[in-house]
C-alpha cells in the first residue's frame, strides 16, 4: 500500500474505531435485554380430549438420591387457544451418569390437554428461567382424531 493512501486510510479508521469502542458497552447491554429466543417449534400430536407431555423436568442429586433437588417452574408465555397447559408431578426415568446408576425420580411434567371437540392446531410457548438464563420452548400441536402420539 502507497503510503498516502495508508495515512488517509488511518485518519478515517481511527475516529470510526473510537466510535465503536464507545458503543460496545452499548450494544452490549441491549443484547443482554433481548427476550428469550425460541427455538423452531417442536411439532406434537394428539387426538381430542387426549393430553400430550411437552416437557418433563427433573433436577437428579449429584449423592444419587432419589430426592430430586429443586425445579424452577415453568411460566407459560402463549398460551393454547383451544385447550389448557396442565402441571402434573410424575415419575421419570433418570439415566445413569457419573457414579449414579439408572433411577426413577418424580419430575414435573407440563403438558397440553385439548378440549374434547377441537380438531386442528394449537400452539404453545412455555420460558423457563434458571440463573438469569431464559429458554424459551415453542410446540405446534395437531389434534386430529386419527393422530397417533409421538
Amino acid at each position: 500500500m502507497l503510503p498516502a493512501a495508508q495515512a488517509s486510510l488511518e485518519i478515517f479508521m481511527k475516529p470510526l474505531l473510537t466510535r465503536l469502542v464507545r458503543l460496545l458497552p452499548l450494544f452490549l447491554l441491549v443484547s443482554a435485554l433481548q427476550p428469550a429466543l425460541a427455538q423452531t417449534p417442536k411439532e406434537l400430536k394428539t387426538r381430542p380430549g387426549v393430553a400430550v407431555v411437552m416437557v418433563s423436568l427433573v433436577n437428579a442429586r449429584a449423592d444419587c438420591s432419589v430426592n430430586p433437588g429443586p425445579v424452577v417452574l415453568p411460566t407459560v408465555q402463549q398460551k393454547p387457544a383451544n385447550g389448557n397447559v396442565i402441571m402434573q408431578i410424575v415419575i421419570s426415568d433418570v439415566g445413569a451418569s457419573g457414579n449414579c446408576p439408572a433411577r426413577k425420580m418424580p419430575a414435573i411434567a407440563m403438558a397440553y390437554a385439548p378440549r374434547k371437540d377441537f380438531t386442528g392446531v394449537d400452539t404453545v410457548a412455555i420460558e423457563i428461567d434458571t440463573d438469569n438464563r431464559a429458554t424459551l420452548l415453542s410446540y405446534r400441536i395437531t389434534v386430529s382424531a386419527d393422530a397417533q402420539p409421538l
